[in-house]
């Protein structure tokens, strides 16, 4: 009884909170190119929830996960001519952004210009706190932001591993950074150099050319495949980047790229494994890789090669822009399994277009810019996939595995208030039952107020099914959601994968299986204070109901103080 009275209790408080900010969310789908919040890589996720706003006008900008070495390019050269920019608008007409990333970025950027009159570049303190608990576990997480100091940390309890979470601190100055703690790796297409998990899946044209994000910090509470030990970024001369890394599991190297106005090339050199602490059984292995990015005119391309002992892998994509309403993308990837390590190799191609249309449509209770979007968009993409299985002592490899992907997506913005994503995925295999998935939301926007309803079917093995109706109000100081969700699917191979809100530093994507309802409630509140604090109080609630199986309550508190 005292149980349910707790998720009552919980479910009423939430409702009168505030959620994760549709921000974030917004900017992740466009810089992974993921069609959906299912399919965003955590990475993403993590990077925007602890990022600071970049200043755009700032002389010593320089590429990272936002910005890439290009669009940095672009800035310097329109300023040297123009002058700073003052208006995202303005920004949208700079060579490599657009009306779509800038509106998507616009959250994280900042035009503050030392070359106005009273203006004056100073350094800037940040800082942020807070702590975290659940029902049976206990954390807490702090940071301190600032242009020479950086630290931040995670912990949550786990009843059977102890304790588990991340830390990250960083300290930089003019021979560059040094970060100590758990951080991603990512460079290149994803070949060598590339940590952390990801759903994602070439179900747009954006999603083609993997956006590196370097030597980036973990804000998790969930600590798996992350690099936890020592890393240096540093420049070398005008357009050179080095960036050095040892951690603790057995990951050396280091990583050089050459910065230029029309895109970048980079090599990495390492070793995977302990060389002093490593058995005869496992000893390690040196790794290397080649990589490189161009964009000119709207064209974009990026490749790289990576090599093991015995084994070579490779990347290529390019994405082209048809006309103003259409954009192009190809790829080809060779990753044989002896390089992957797993049980099949894959040999692929792909391709994709997508369509925009060239009317827009304002936002019921938007204004400025970001307010309108295009009625239509449109998107179709195909990878085609052989995964061969390596025959001891044959010459071709047995059987011959084929795979092919196809995904279909609509975007309708019916009304200022009214709008319809459907989305057709489907996946055909030679070896194993295929899968169907057809999903559609139809979204109510209105102001502050969102909602949603997502009626989802699966076929696979068998047939499933899920229904969810979220509602929600969003206001600057305090906002909520609600979510409803009912499932019935009898096979594990007929799971469907939801997106659900949380609070920072936590990104979930649970996967619905059997027959049940599910309801939510996330939310929090922000008061500002003393003129330079704000305190954020965020809480999720939530209970499952699953035919045969005990309703297990969940209840999530999470406080942030940010000066």
């Amino acid at each position: 009884m005292r149980r349910w009275f707790t998720l009552l209790l919980a479910l009423a408080v939430c409702t009168l909170a505030a959620a994760q900010e549709e921000d974030i969310l917004r900017a992740a789908l466009y810089l992974s190119g993921a069609a959906s919040p299912e399919e965003i890589p955590e990475e993403w996720i993590n990077l925007l929830e602890g990022a600071r706003r970049i200043r755009i006008n700032d002389p010593r900008l320089r590429p990272g996960p936002l910005l890439s070495a290009y669009q940095v390019a672009s800035l310097a050269d329109y300023r040297s001519r123009s002058g700073d920019i003052l208006s995202f608008e303005e920004l949208a007409l700079v060579d490599g952004f657009s009306r779509e990333a800038v509106a998507a970025l616009a959250p994280f950027l900042s035009l503050e210009s030392a070359r106005l009159p009273g203006s004056a570049d100073t350094a800037r303190v940040q800082g942020s706190a807070f702590v975290r608990s659940t029902l049976t576990a206990l954390g807490g997480k702090a940071k301190v932001n600032g242009q020479g100091f950086r630290l931040g940390g995670a912990l949550r309890g786990n009843s059977s591993a102890g304790l588990d979470g991340t830390f990250y601190g960083e300290v930089s100055g003019r021979l560059g950074r040094l970060v100590v703690g758990d951080y991603n790796l990512r460079f290149g297409q994803g070949l060598q150099l590339w940590s952390g998990f990801s759903m994602s899946s070439l179900s747009t044209v954006g999603a083609f050319l993997q956006r590196s994000t370097g030597l980036s910090p973990v804000w998790s509470y969930t600590s798996s495949s992350v690099n936890r030990g020592l890393g240096y970024e540093g420049s070398i001369g005008r357009q050179g980047q080095l960036v050095a890394f040892a951690s603790l599991d057995g990951l050396y190297g280091v990583h050089g790229a050459f910065l230029g106005r029309w895109g970048q090339l980079g090599a990495s050199l390492g070793w995977k494994g302990n060389p002093l602490l490593g058995e005869a059984s496992d000893p390690g292995q040196a790794f290397a890789s080649l990589d490189g990015r161009m964009n000119c005119k709207g064209v974009s391309g990026a490749f790289e090669l990576a090599w093991k002992p015995g084994a070579l892998a490779g990347k290529l994509a390019a994405r082209s822009r048809l006309g103003e309403s259409f954009e192009l993308a190809l790829q080809a990837r060779a990753l044989p399994s002896r390089y992957s390590g797993k049980k099949n190799g894959e040999y692929a191609v792909a391709a994709g277009l997508a369509y925009t249309s060239g009317n827009w449509r304002s936002l019921q209770g938007k204004t400025g810019f970001g307010s309108s979007v295009p009625v239509h968009k449109l998107s179709l993409t195909a990878d085609a996939a052989l995964l061969p299985i390596p025959a001891s002592g044959a010459a071709a490899a047995d059987p011959w595995r084929l795979q092919l992907r196809a995904y279909a997506s609509w975007q309708w913005q019916l009304s200022s208030r009214w709008a319809l994503d459907a989305r057709l995925t489907e996946r055909f295999r030679n070896y194993e039952a295929s899968r169907t998935d057809v999903r559609a939301d139809l979204r109510l926007g209105s102001g502050p107020w969102l909602s949603v309803l997502r009626v989802e079917g699966v076929h696979c093995e068998g047939w499933g099914g899920l229904v969810y109706w979220e509602g929600g109000y969003k206001a600057e100081a305090l906002s909520g959601y609600f979510r409803l969700t009912g499932f019935l699917i009898d096979k594990w191979a007929d799971r469907i994968y939801t997106y659900e809100r949380d609070a920072p530093g936590t990104f979930s994507v649970p996967a619905y299986s059997g027959r049940g309802l599910s309801v939510s409630a996330v939310g929090s509140w922000k008061h500002r204070f003393l003129s330079r604090f704000t305190l954020k109080v965020y809480a999720r609630a939530a209970c499952s109901f699953r035919v045969g199986r005990t309703p297990a309550p969940t209840l999530n508190l999470q406080i942030q103080l940010d000066r």
